[in-house]
């Protein structure tokens, strides 16, 4: 694995790299499908997490703390990397 260190960084560093002032509509053409399904499937997920977080502390008889950090953290990533794939679609 030591030795074959040196072979990858040669190998990744004659790549051609992307202008990166263009957006994925400027090189491809299109929108990037696969950045609109990660948004769709992050922003749900992300959804339903602050669903379940507020219906639980409307109905829920027994305050759980754990539960609540548990729903913040998951809403928030998800609709963080939601957010952060929708800007990298549009090109920003």
């Amino acid at each position: 694995m030591i030795l074959a260190f040196p072979r990858i960084i040669i190998a990744l560093n004659r790549f051609e790299t992307v202008e990166p002032t263009k957006t994925v509509e400027e090189i491809y053409g299109i929108p990037s499908m696969p950045l609109w399904v990660l948004f769709w499937i992050f922003l749900l997920i992300g959804i339903v997490a602050l669903i379940v977080l507020i219906l639980y502390t409307k109905y829920g008889r027994e305050m759980s703390i754990k539960l609540s950090i548990i729903t913040i953290i998951i809403a928030s990533t998800f609709l963080g990397f939601a957010f952060h794939f929708f800007l990298l679609n549009l090109g920003i």
